[in-house]
């Protein structure tokens, strides 16, 4: 999983088919409970490509994209959000990765 900030992730989505970015902040513990559990599913996954944003340092793009919470994990598929999971819910993104694998 690589962690973007606002200036890159657009192009990363973009220019890639199916992606799936973790929303979080360093102070959350929620979000880091999470990024080990979606790091692991990246590992099982080399088909999609994971990406990081820290809310803190990419407010702008986290407003964009409405996350109102964290952690918050979009999936991408042909530059569009197919689906997004909140909360600390691995079973929820594994259920994301299959609907964007299944696209």
């Amino acid at each position: 999983m690589v962690t973007r900030n606002e200036d890159n992730i657009r192009e990363l989505i973009d220019g890639n088919t199916r992606v799936m970015v973790q929303f979080g902040a360093s102070w959350c513990m929620p979000c880091k409970q999470m990024k080990s559990k979606v790091e692991k599913i990246s590992l099982e996954s080399p088909d999609i490509v994971f990406a990081y944003i820290d809310v803190e340092e990419a407010q702008r793009y986290s407003t964009e994209s409405e996350v109102l919470s964290v952690p918050t994990v979009i999936g991408f598929h042909n530059s569009i959000e197919i689906g997004r999971t909140v909360g600390n819910n691995e079973s929820a993104v594994k259920e994301l990765v299959e609907k964007l694998r299944s696209l």
